[in-house]
């Protein structure tokens, strides 16, 4: 039997089939690119069409209540940043390269910014950024993102990591349960799953 350990995010057993969730490529490359304003307008059409949560927002508002949802208004504040979003527009300018490259150097520098910090709320807030930062990503590549409300028979979710976005939208009628390699008892995940009554193990490192 193979065993694996975690960190114990949300207490109980469960028994289902795994479901393996599997994110769509979001590698970027540098490319230079002509029209710089064409360029900054494609980014800012990606930010728009970011903020569109509302139906996230109302299932987790449903199935974990409102301090629960308001995850997704620091969502919508992260995509309103002028320093986070500006960096990316600045450097759109200035080195002429394309918008998801530029992007996801900004991204990945407020990451680990959050993530080296002493304070382990401070370094979930990580998360966030990631989150948004995936969403942003997809849309400017142009793929779509896997959509854990379509679940519809009983599974256990496997999962590299679950974004805010993806747990709010677990529906526990199907889903028994889930484990990650990344994350702690302070991520949202691990406070979603509590709050929808589900088993988690998170932090497993090779699940």
């Amino acid at each position: 039997m193979l065993k694996l350990k975690g960190i114990a995010a949300s207490q109980g057993i469960s028994f289902a089939k795994a479901y393996v969730f599997v994110e769509p490529d979001l590698t970027v490359k540098e490319v230079k690119i002509e029209d710089v304003a064409a360029e900054i307008k494609r980014f800012e059409d990606a930010i728009e069409a970011s903020k569109k949560l509302t139906i996230i927002k109302e299932n987790a508002l449903a199935s974990l209540g409102a301090d629960k949802a308001a995850v997704f208004e620091a969502h919508l504040l992260i995509l309103d940043d002028p320093e986070f979003m500006g960096t990316v527009k600045t450097d759109i300018e200035s080195k002429v390269i394309n918008a998801e490259y530029a992007f996801k150097e900004t991204s990945d520098m407020f990451i680990s910014m959050f993530e080296a910090m002493d304070n382990d709320y401070m370094k979930e807030r990580a998360a966030d950024i990631r989150d948004v930062s995936k969403r942003i990503l997809a849309h400017l590549l142009g793929v779509d993102l896997p959509n854990p409300s379509l679940i519809d028979e009983e599974v256990i979710v496997i999962a590299e990591d679950l974004t805010p976005s993806d747990t709010a939208q677990l529906n526990k009628k199907y889903v028994k349960g889930f484990a990650t390699n990344i994350g702690g008892r302070t991520s949202h995940s691990a406070i979603m799953a509590r709050s929808l009554e589900i088993p988690a193990i998170v932090g497993t490192k090779e699940v």
